[in-house]
Order: C-alpha cells, then structure tokens, then sequence
C-alpha cells in the first residue's frame, strides 16, 4: 500500500516543483519580440511608472499586451497556445497574474484559519502536542499566502519566498509525523529530529540564497522529504488503526493529497484564460484542511 501511494506523489512533485523554462515559444517568437521592442521603445522611455495594483512596470505591462498579441497570431494560423515564460497566458482580474491559483491559495489558508479557531477552542493547551498543530497551522497559513501573492505577481523575491514557505510546509508535515510517531513526551528522539529539522530549513535556505537559487536541488528536497512524510503517516496510521478509530480520516487525507497533486501532470491551456491544471490543484486541497484536523 504504501510503495503504490508514494510512487505516484514522485512523479507528481516531479511535474509540480520542475523548473520553469527560461523561454517559451511564446516570448521567443518573432511577433512577440517585435512587438515588445515597439510597445517598450514607444511607452517606456520616458518614465516606466507604475500600473495601479501589484506593481505592473511599463514594461510588464508591454508583455502583458504583447502576448495577447501573439496568442492571436498563433492562433489564426492554426498554432496550439503558446507558453510565455514557462507560464501559460492568463487573463489578469484585479491586477492578479493568475487570479484562480491567487485565490484558490487563499481558500486553502482559511481552510486552515477555520480550522485553528475551531481546534484552539476544542482542544485544552494542556494537552499532549497542542503547541505542535498550532504551529503547524501557522506555518502552512503563512505558506499558502505567499503562494497567492506569488501567484498574484511573479517576480524574483515572491518566488523566493512561495519556494520557501512552501518548502517549510513539508518540512514541517515531516517533523509533525516524526513528533506524533515517537510521542510528546521530551526525548534524545524529539530533540534529534527538532535539530535536524532547524539545520535542514536554515541551510536549504542559506544555499538558495547566497550558493545557488538550484530548481533541482530544490525539487529534490521537495521530493525526498514528502514521500518520508507519507510512508511515516501511513504505517503511523496502520500502527493505531485497532486502537484509534479517527485515523483513517489522517490516511485519507495523505492519499487524497498524493492523489490531487496528479492535477498538475495533466498540463493544458488554462479554460477561459483562468482556469488551468495548477489552479485546479490548488482547488482540490482546499477541503483536505476540514479533513485533517478532525
């Protein structure tokens, strides 16, 4: 059971944390290029300024226009959609880049607001691991934030921090299932794996940061972390199953989320220009929070 749910989240988080492409054919086209040079040569000589919103620049604003431009182009000669940047064209609403994934991440961080209010006000602060799930729901609050910032405007420093955060979010799922499989009570074990933790965040961020910003360095901590994280729950879960009658909803919810992230293999044009695989992933997470914190 467990080899046939931890192979699947593989090659999903493969699909789901692979380095965007630095060109496309979109911005790589000629009409594109061409139209780009003119929209920049003409609008953003003077003064570049800045649109109203998410800090759109004249020549941000140029792109936007231009890949529409091409879109059109392509799609008059019979030419699938192209990407641009590694990113398929969206619609902006509300100065938002891609406005389905921004929002449905902000779904997925009340999910989790909604569901911390109700577990503070059910569950005592004296009792066993308390402070553990109201971390947790703070570092994945704070996680699905800058997902919908990044979202919202792609740029070096949001991308930084949605890898970040979202990085620290399966850390930190591993290190709850590490905590919750050996038990509250204070130990060389739950101090190995607190220290271990700490180091593995500070220096996966220190070598982004000051060594090299490495998409597949990154993909693979992504990869080797979460398939840890879901065999731990799992034979945590098949451990306690005669004893503790709520795990199957913690085992569902490890399958239902190896099981969403498969949304981002099937890669299409986003409907309406909104709506695309990524977004849906980010729609389909959004119940699993209900689940999990029963």
């Amino acid at each position: 059971m467990l080899r046939r749910w931890a192979a699947p989240l593989l090659a999903a988080v493969l699909v789901l944390l692979a380095r965007p492409a630095l060109g496309s054919p979109g911005d790589r086209a000629h009409v594109f290029q061409s139209c780009l040079a003119k929209c920049v040569k003409i609008n953003c000589t003077q003064s570049e300024g800045l649109a109203r919103g998410l800090l759109w620049t004249c020549p941000d604003n140029c792109k936007y226009q231009c890949m529409w431009t091409t879109v059109d182009a392509f799609v008059e000669n019979g030419i699938d959609i192209p990407q641009f940047y590694g990113k398929w064209p969206f619609v902006r609403w509300l100065s938002m880049q891609e406005p389905a994934s921004a929002l449905f991440s902000l779904l997925n961080l009340l999910g989790h607001v909604l569901m911390l209010r109700r577990f503070t006000s059910l569950v005592p602060r004296q009792a066993p691991l308390y402070w553990l799930w109201v971390t947790y729901s703070l570092v994945c609050i704070n996680a699905w934030f800058w997902s919908g910032v990044f979202h919202a405007k792609d740029s070096k420093i949001t991308e930084k921090l949605d890898y970040f955060c979202a990085f620290s979010m399966v850390l930190f799922s591993f290190y709850s299932a590490c905590i919750r499989f050996s038990g509250p009570q204070l130990s060389c074990t739950t101090i190995s794996v607190t220290v271990l933790c700490i180091g593995f965040m500070a220096y996966h961020i220190m070598y982004l940061l000051l060594v090299k910003f490495d998409y597949g360095y990154n993909m693979k901590a992504n990869i080797i972390v979460g398939a840890v994280d879901v065999v731990i729950w799992l034979v945590w879960c098949a451990q306690q199953r005669s004893r503790c009658t709520y795990v199957w909803k913690c085992a569902l919810t490890v399958i239902l989320v190896s099981v969403t992230i498969l949304l981002e293999t099937a890669d299409f044009p986003p409907l309406g220009w909104v709506l695309d695989a990524h977004a849906f992933w980010h729609l389909s997470t959004f119940p699993l929070p209900l689940l999990w914190y029963r």
